[in-house]
């Protein structure tokens, strides 16, 4: 479960494709699930999470929580808020479609903040800045 949960996060890092911001259909639900999962856990509001698309990052504490359990579902940040950005490279290098994971990840491997929450939230501006044709999120 947790390699099929992995493709969640392919899907917010790289997944927007030049046709189409649409996940692939065999993991839709899924996503479906993992979101839901972190919205119940962490009461987001949804609406700031699909924002990140356009850019904009709600300051909130919330929002970097809902990330942070999206990459604890993946076990890749610890509870100190450092992200294993190898372990995320070597799931991502199973993935042929998502070339760009390296460059990604090397714009951002120094990016941490003060706990787990703030450190998912900085992480996923800088993916967002260091790439935002291929930020996807569901």
């Amino acid at each position: 479960m947790k390699s099929e949960r992995f493709l969640f996060l392919l899907v917010v890092l790289c997944a927007r494709g030049s046709e189409s911001a649409e996940p692939p259909k065999e993991i839709k639900v899924l996503l479906e699930i993992v979101r839901e999962k972190c919205h119940r856990e962490t009461g987001v509001d949804i609406e700031h999470v699909e924002k990140t698309m356009d850019g904009y990052f709600h300051d909130s504490e919330v929002l970097g929580c809902y990330f942070s359990c999206v990459f604890n579902s993946f076990d890749l940040l610890d509870h100190e808020g450092h992200m294993d950005f190898d372990k995320m490279l070597t799931k991502l290098s199973a993935v042929q479609s998502f070339t760009h994971a390296p460059e990604i990840v090397a714009a951002c491997r120094h990016i941490t903040g003060p706990n787990p929450c703030r450190s998912a939230l900085n992480i996923m501006q800088c993916f967002h800045k260091a790439n935002p044709d291929r930020y996807f999120l569901i």
